[in-house]
């Protein structure tokens, strides 16, 4: 509470008593928000992970077809485009993504004198950019989700550090004062009293 000026009154302990109140009624509410996070990012970067290992299987497999293709007159980018990437707005941990669907593809028909390989070099193709494309959906959620993970460790810790405490230091001091001012009164009556008494006797 350094700087900050504390009105010694009984409406002003009413007051910190119910920011303390509140603030210790939200602090858990924000650090399970936090936790809820936390687990849900570690969750896709996992998820993340898994698809990334498909992907390298997914090269493996296409590894015999490198050379052909490299030699080959086929441009197969020629043979299939990304049309548009379907995602689905959803709420996860409390914000609002974007959840991957599918990928609509533009596949070209392949004629007679296309190589056989082809097909299947297309049907590769179309996985490795969709599973690509998953991964590009999850990681613009993680940087969402990490966002607000920042809001809420900045909310946690200004009920940690500040407002609890803060309220608390408050309630203290202007208790005490309260208490020595009601003394004051008390001592001060009391001597009031005394001397009248004295007055009177004399």
């Amino acid at each position: 509470m350094a700087g900050v000026k504390i009105k010694y009154t009984k409406t002003e302990r009413a007051r910190q008593k119910k920011i303390l109140k509140v603030s210790l009624r939200m602090l858990p509410l924000f650090e399970a928000m936090e936790k809820s996070l936390i687990a849900t990012i570690n969750s896709i970067a996992e998820n993340i992970e898994r698809i990334r290992e498909a992907i390298e299987k997914n090269e493996k497999k296409a590894t015999p077809w490198v050379a052909v293709m490299s030699d080959s007159w086929v441009d197969i980018n020629s043979f299939i485009s990304v049309h548009e990437i379907i995602t689905q707005p959803v709420d996860v941990a409390g914000v609002r993504v974007q959840q991957f669907e599918r990928v609509d593809f533009n596949v070209m028909p392949t004629g007679e004198e296309t190589p056989l390989w082809v097909d299947d070099a297309v049907l590769l193709m179309q996985e490795q950019l969709q599973l690509m494309a998953e991964i590009k959906c999850l990681q613009d959620q993680i940087e969402l989700l990490e966002e607000e993970l920042l809001e809420v460790r900045a909310r946690v810790k200004l009920f940690e550090n500040r407002r609890i405490p803060n309220a608390q230091m408050a309630i203290r001091k202007i208790g005490q004062k309260l208490q020595d001012d009601e003394r004051l009164t008390i001592a001060t009556a009391k001597v009031v009293k005394t001397k009248k008494r004295e007055e009177a006797a004399s």
